[in-house]
């Protein structure tokens, strides 16, 4: 989920002065405290002839890493790199050089690059990714809202058949983060695959790019799951309109933040006839949260009563973002709280979980904790799915890879099946598939790093079991 998912991976490209220029791989170095840490950008042109970029810091082991954005302006060049919260920006010198600032958190690094020799990046290999021609109809689509505020960009997928003939539909909700229809992700498609599998079995598909992305519009940073449902709302009035969509077998499948956002709009829409939850939520935000954040402390071998300790300061630290009425106020509650958690504190656990001087510790949480004041942020920690669960009478499928290290199946998928008992919903199934992941690929290392390492991009299996639940609900 944003914040909780990884996202936003697809590459935005403007046309600049440069750009034939830029396709190859660039490296330089970033001086940190005396030590060179070197940099390498690898830009490419896809079949389409997008630019995407990716970016390695070789010394720390990191490969393939995405270049979120690349925006260029004249002789200036912002390279976004999401995944560590930061961003490059530089201007051209020469054909061959750029130099500029790698900002990350509060800080910023001079970075200077140039074009290296050498063959250029190959693009990962997705051999999943459905390619023309298909033997399926596939029309791009634009739509309104009801008000008219909001206008849609999509993909309608149907199998070919009788002009008459009105088909089964599932429209695709994407996971947090701005995407587009395809929910594009280290390059990989998920929602493009699984639209190519379910056309060809005969049901029609809507995938549609997110507020802000593709040809959609509206304001994605100022939005929460709230206005997304909505969208999703405005996505079902549409396949209403169409004479080629049986209006009685229209159902969602959400993937992620998706899956907490199907049973929101399926809860009040009784046009809704079923839903598909891929690594759906079944506890409120604030447990994935500490899921999360507990993760990494757990794989480095913290013990549980430390993972809890800072878990204390955490929670207090999110609460005081989310209520602060002014910046000034919650930088005071934020010093406020640290100084109170730490008389509680034994020296040990201070060494262990606090670096640096008492002030460098409280200017970080200051920064870091400020994004969870946010629309989307603060819906996220207070909603609790189960609530909508509770409200279903449809048939519910809820799959989870056992893998998944963003939406743990252990608590999620026994929380969704215990709202569901509490429904009207006589059809419901929960599925933990083993070795998958939370993008639902057969892992390895089964780090959310590895996404795009791995070639495949939807597991066979689990794209069958989706498909077949699919076909036995709308006969």
């Amino acid at each position: 989920m944003r914040k909780l998912f990884f996202v936003n991976i697809l590459v935005l490209v403007s046309s600049f002065s440069f750009s034939q220029n830029i396709i190859g791989n660039w490296s330089g170095n970033i001086s940190v405290n005396g030590n060179q840490i070197p940099i390498v950008f690898h830009f490419y042109n896809d079949s389409l002839g997008k630019v995407h970029g990716k970016w390695d810091s070789p010394s720390q082991n990191a490969k393939n890493l995405p270049c979120s954005e690349i925006d260029a302006i004249d002789d200036s060049i912002t390279i976004g790199l999401k995944i560590i919260s930061g961003f490059y920006k530089g201007k051209f010198i020469t054909k061959d050089s750029i130099a500029g600032l790698w900002h990350q958190g509060n800080g910023q690094l001079a970075l200077n690059i140039s074009k290296t020799n050498g063959s250029t990046f190959e693009p990962p290999k997705r051999p999943q990714t459905p390619k023309p021609p298909f033997n399926y109809l596939s029309e791009d689509v634009v739509y309104s809202n009801a008000d008219n505020s909001m206008k849609y960009g999509a993909t309608f997928t149907k199998p070919k058949g009788p002009l008459n003939k009105k088909y089964p539909t599932v429209l695709l909700i994407t996971g947090s983060g701005k995407q587009d229809r395809d929910e594009n992700i280290f390059e990989h498609k998920p929602f493009a695959v699984i639209a190519d599998y379910l056309t060809k079995r005969g049901i029609a598909v809507l995938r549609v790019d997110d507020r802000g992305m593709g040809e959609t519009t509206g304001n994605f940073d100022t939005s929460s799951s709230a206005d997304f449902a909505n969208d999703v709302e405005a996505g079902i009035k549409y396949l209403e309109s169409r004479k080629d969509v049986n209006v009685k077998r229209i159902g969602l499948i959400g993937h992620s933040e998706g899956g907490m956002i199907a049973p929101m709009v399926a809860a009040r829409d009784k046009d809704v006839s079923f839903i598909v939850l891929l690594a759906g939520t079944g506890v409120p935000g604030s447990v994935i949260n500490d899921y999360q954040n507990s993760l990494p402390m757990q794989s480095a071998g913290m013990s549980e009563v430390l993972i809890q300790k800072f878990l204390d300061l955490h929670r207090a630290i999110v609460n005081a973002a989310i209520s602060y009425v002014n910046v000034g106020d919650y930088k005071n509650e934020v010093s406020k709280i640290y100084y109170d958690w730490k008389k509680k504190q034994s020296p040990e656990t201070l060494k262990a979980l606090i670096h640096g001087t008492d002030e460098e510790a409280i200017a970080s949480f200051q920064s870091r904790y400020i994004l969870f004041h946010s629309k989307w942020w603060k819906f996220f920690l207070t909603h609790d799915p189960a609530k909508d669960l509770e409200k279903l009478s449809i048939p519910v499928l809820a799959l989870n890879g056992s893998k998944d290290i963003q939406v743990d199946p252990k608590i999620n998928l026994p929380a969704i099946e215990s709202a569901l008992k509490k429904s009207k919903s006589k059809n419901y199934k929960t599925i933990e598939l083993p070795g998958l992941n939370h993008l639902f690929q057969h892992c390895r290392k089964c780090t959310i790093g590895e996404y795009g390492e791995l070639e495949e991009t939807f597991a066979p299996e689990a794209l069958k079991v989706m498909g077949d639940w699919i076909e036995d609900v709308v006969k």
